[in-house]
């Protein structure tokens, strides 16, 4: 839902993403011309323009704080995407790429730097971890940009991200409630209405026979010896990692020749002023990540850039008691005055 603030306007736009025709806004200031803008491009899954991604709306969220700071900020729907909920899940998951979304967040942004109420000298690129890969390689680009700010940031390969996900936040959740390592019906469906956030229980969609539709039955393709438990070492981990393996050698978004590079091995061409924001409790890329691409930004000579780590903070930089119990709750205020405040130091 758009911001009922009357001291914020907001413009409607239509761009056109391969065959089908998304939709954005633009919030700025009442009566704002030549205001700098920032660009917000979305992380996985399809998501809106809000970014409504478990109790979270955090790219409403940011607009709404940097409005009241005197920015502009163009928000879109990706590609597939016609709002919230509203998708074309097929066209989404066989027909888009990375490749894709860099292409349509091009052409947000050139509307963006376009637009009579936006100052095309003071147009920042903000990208949320999948979409860090598709600022990265815009920044790049792009030299007429004022900096570009890395929230949760895809430093390491994809394999690696998700290997994280299942080695870290999957598996020890399930370990949780598994009985001498291993894993009945009542164990998966305690799990799947446990307090684990939205990676840790995402374990229960592959666990499961159908975790959605209330059958909690070990799923067959992992229970090797056909007892109806899982056994976490013996079975799931080694049948979730040759997933992963077969599923990145297929057709993926995250493919070879269908992804971006990841931001660090972006790193050395990126010469603007740069902003990396990492929650410590961050359930979807290993946090460490972003304190490496700091230091390949030093290492490339990049002279302006900041790293800001706060810890208790989780994907979507809201509060995260651990990578476990990441679910993406709404965005902190620290991190709202941490992004206010460098846009700020960069737009005098």
């Amino acid at each position: 839902m758009a911001s009922a603030d009357p001291a914020v306007e907001h413009e409607g736009f239509s761009f056109q993403f391969g065959d089908f025709t998304a939709t954005g806004q633009l919030d700025y200031p009442a009566g704002a011309r030549n205001a700098p803008v920032v660009v917000l491009i979305p992380g996985s899954s399809p998501e809106d323009l809000n970014a409504d991604v478990g109790p979270s709306h955090i790219f409403l969220d940011i607009s709404n704080d940097l409005t009241r700071r005197g920015y502009a900020v163009m928000r879109y729907n990706k590609r597939y995407v016609r709002g919230p909920g509203d998708v074309d899940y097929e066209s989404y998951g066989t027909k888009l790429d990375l490749n894709g979304m860099r292409d349509d967040a091009e052409r947000v942004l050139r509307a963006a730097e376009q637009d009579s109420h936006v100052d095309p000298r003071r147009v920042f690129l903000y990208g949320w971890s999948e979409g860090s890969t598709v600022a990265a390689a815009l920044a790049t680009t792009h030299r007429e940009l004022a900096g570009t700010i890395f929230q949760a940031p895809v430093t390491v390969p994809w394999r690696v991200v998700f290997g994280y996900q299942t080695e870290f936040v999957e598996l020890p959740y399930l370990q949780r409630y598994a009985v001498n390592g291993k894993l009945r019906p009542d164990e998966l469906r305690r799990a799947y209405s446990g307090d684990g956030g939205l990676v840790a229980r995402s374990a229960l969609i592959y666990a499961c026979v159908n975790a959605a539709g209330g059958d909690f039955t070990a799923n067959p393709d992992y229970d090797l010896d056909h007892d109806g438990m899982l056994d976490i070492d013996l079975e799931l981990r080694p049948g979730a990692e040759a997933f992963l393996d077969h599923w990145l050698a297929g057709n993926s978004i995250y493919a070879a020749g269908r992804a971006l590079p990841t931001v660090t091995e972006q790193a050395r061409e990126l010469s603007g002023p740069v902003l990396v924001l990492q929650g410590t409790e961050d359930a979807n890329v290993p946090p460490a990540g972003a304190t490496a691409l700091d230091a390949a930004l030093t290492l490339a000579g990049n002279r302006d850039h900041t790293l800001r780590v706060f810890p208790g903070l989780g994907h979507s930089l809201g509060l995260a008691p651990d990578v476990v119990r990441d679910n993406f709750e709404p965005i902190d205020p620290s991190a709202l005055d941490a992004i206010g405040q460098w846009l700020d130091a960069h737009v005098r």
